[in-house]
């Protein structure tokens, strides 16, 4: 279960946050050890709440904490002293709060960085706690943070990317929303009045749009249908935040058209650049399965991460290359680039250059996205403007043609 909390330091500067545990008493006795005294702890039920993305700090806040600390421990500036001047810099309360925690965790606790990272979900994602472990293991945290970083920053230019993409479409489907809800709450109303004043009986597709016309003049069919849909929502979300139902999820998204495909070379990219990193810094191949594994961000390929961990760890595969082709999820071109570093003894590099390969493809693949939505767009309104049309010009021809 997910708990929150508030909490006073020794200082007694107030700490707000969320952990993970089975239930509230070991809530405390962490808190206890990490020299925090609660005032207040709840669970917090997930089921229904913003998934996790939503509510975490900006990226370009996380980004500057990354860069930031990977700075100051290149000068060699002391933990204590980095965190002071990282939670002086913090933009918000609550990320400085998260900061404040972690460190009262590693100073006061003793524990790993990574290990304090991972208590505050909400603030910190799989990726980051993982790469911070990696670092942790591999004695080269600041340039684990400095590369994290990189890869936040990647991330960050793809949003505002998408969101520049598709800001002109959002504008002219909302315009196209209010012009047809205002022709069926307002127009096609007159035109059932003016049939009906003629006496002249509307024709077939003239009577369907008056019967859609009904449910915004009498909205109480058309909240039914959005109650259930917000059921049928709260439906999935619940369904997803099963393991089973995430990983079925998960498989529909992988086999979209186009969606599908880029998301599959954005996590392939995302899982060999971070195993590459580990692999560089002299981490062992099966520790750097299990640290990799929640970096995928997807329940398929961790499960094949997974199971490829599982095989060398009981000798059924001899080497990486052997354990990764048993996972059946990487394509043959993927399982091409390890096997040629394999035999050449440059793994890691080779794993650098598919996920720059397929980097490059995912933003080949982002290029064509304003386009494509364009052009969508630009059919939409095409259909708009024709409804209009039929709305306004095809009664007023059949209503003649009733008169005479």
């Amino acid at each position: 279960m997910t708990f929150t909390y508030r909490a006073r330091t020794p200082s007694g500067r107030l700490v707000r946050g969320s952990v993970r545990a089975i239930d509230a008493r070991i809530v405390y006795q962490q808190l206890r050890e990490r020299m925090l005294t609660p005032s207040l702890i709840e669970s917090s039920s997930q089921d229904f709440s913003l998934p996790r993305a939503w509510r975490r700090p900006r990226i370009t806040e996380r980004l500057a904490f990354f860069r930031a600390f990977s700075s100051l421990e290149q000068c060699g500036i002391d933990f204590s002293t980095a965190f002071d001047l990282l939670v002086g810099q913090a933009r918000s309360g609550r990320f400085q709060d998260a900061l404040v925690a972690i460190r009262s965790s590693v100073e006061l606790s003793g524990e790993k960085l990574h290990a304090a990272m991972s208590q505050r979900p909400d603030e910190f994602s799989d990726l980051e706690v993982a790469m911070v472990a990696a670092g942790e293991e591999a004695g080269n945290r600041e340039q684990i943070f400095d590369r994290l970083a990189g890869l936040l920053e990647h991330e960050h230019r793809i949003q505002k990317r998408l969101q520049s993409a598709l800001l002109y479409p959002a504008i002219v489907v909302f315009v196209a929303v209010v012009i047809t809800g205002y022709l069926f709450a307002v127009v096609v109303p007159q035109f059932g009045k003016l049939f009906s004043g003629f006496g002249v009986a509307p024709t077939g597709a003239m009577g369907a749009l008056l019967a859609l016309s009904a449910l915004w003049t009498h909205p109480f069919p058309l909240l039914l249908v959005c109650a259930g849909a917000l059921a049928m929502l709260a439906a999935f979300t619940r369904a997803i935040g099963t393991p089973a139902g995430a990983l079925l999820f998960d498989r529909f998204v992988l086999r979209l058209p186009l969606v599908g495909d880029a998301v599959r070379k954005s996590i392939v990219a995302r899982l060999f650049r971070v195993l590459s990193t580990l692999l560089q810094a002299g981490v062992n191949q099966i520790r750097a399965l299990e640290i990799v594994s929640p970096v995928a961000g997807s329940p398929s390929f961790s499960q094949a991460i997974d199971a490829a961990r599982d095989r060398l760890l009981a000798g059924l595969s001899a080497s990486l290359e052997e354990a990764v082709e048993a996972a059946s999820i990487f394509d043959p071109l993927t399982l091409g680039f390890i096997r040629v570093g394999s035999r050449a003894g440059n793994t890691p590099q080779m794993m650098v250059k598919i996920a720059e390969y397929f980097e490059e493809d995912v933003n080949a693949l982002l290029a064509i996205v304003p386009t494509l939505v364009q052009t969508v767009v630009t059919i939409g309104l095409g259909a708009v403007v024709g409804l209009i049309v039929y709305v306004v010009y095809v009664p007023l021809s059949s209503l003649a043609a009733g008169i005479h």
